[in-house]
């Protein structure tokens, strides 16, 4: 079923009188259309709003990165980046995550580049002590995994290497706890 509405204004006013399901049905439908960019945008926009009220981190993910380059501004499309980067974190894609922090990256200058580092650094921290909270164990164990790999200090390495110990030992995993204490 194509949709009436055409412009941002009118999709808008539409929305107004939605359900979340709905509106998300409607926003899909209306990206099937031709739009304008500012249109399209917003639906991409509204749809990951919508997806991450929901929970549905990777949908929200692919809604944003779809959005990122249509924004006009460079400093947009990297904020739009990170932020799909850290919904891709959330659903556990790190493969997803480190792309769009690349195509962050690739828009920034050497400030925002430090700056994206860090963010995605305090992304799959945050995301790996939660995991770790939630005694989500193998979670936790990749995302750790995959924050050991990054560029962090000492304290920050020492704390993570601890916390994978603990969760080797819980998960069974032998040869990980054998070669991490080794290593540590």
């Amino acid at each position: 079923m194509i949709t009436k509405e055409a412009n941002r204004r009118d999709i808008e006013a539409k929305l107004n009188t939605m359900g979340d399901y709905v509106k998300i049905d409607y926003l899909m439908r209306c990206l099937k259309q031709q739009l304008d960019f500012d249109s399209r945008r917003f639906c991409l926009v509204k749809l990951s709003e919508l997806y991450e009220a929901k929970k549905m981190f990777l949908e929200a993910g692919k809604m944003l990165q779809g959005a990122a380059p249509i924004n006009a501004l460079d400093k947009g499309k990297i904020n739009d980046f990170v932020k799909s980067a850290e919904l891709f974190i959330k659903a556990g894609n790190f493969e997803f995550a480190d792309i769009a922090f690349e195509k962050a990256m690739a828009y920034g200058t050497e400030r925002d580049k430090w700056d994206v580092k860090q963010k995605k650094i305090d992304f799959y921290k945050n995301q790996a002590d939660e995991y770790f909270v939630k005694d989500k164990r193998n979670s936790a164990m990749l995302a750790y995994e995959k924050f050991l790999s990054l560029n962090i200090t000492e304290s920050e390495k020492k704390t993570a290497q601890e916390k994978l110990l603990a969760l080797y030992g819980r998960l069974g995993k032998i040869k990980e706890f054998t070669n991490l204490k080794r290593v540590m």
